[in-house]
């Protein structure tokens, strides 16, 4: 994660969002992502001017609070 926040200067939030975004591979307590998919992810996103940040935080609280999850109405 910390490579991943230095080469690309991402924040901690985006940088989770992404590995739940992706597909990745849990290895002990780290994550590991392919470069390609994340470079393609990353390329896509800029040519359609979208918002890495918010998708990734999207990713990150819907990983957090699952679908019915403590709510009730």
């Amino acid at each position: 994660m910390a490579a991943l926040r230095r080469e690309y200067g991402l924040g901690r939030e985006t940088c989770y969002g992404l590995i739940r975004t992706l597909p990745s591979l849990r290895v002990g307590a780290r994550y590991l992502i392919l470069r390609d998919d994340l470079e393609r992810y990353l390329e896509q996103a800029a040519r359609e001017g979208r918002d890495i940040r918010r998708e990734a935080l999207a990713a990150a609280r819907a990983a957090k609070d699952p679908a019915g999850a403590g709510g009730g109405e």
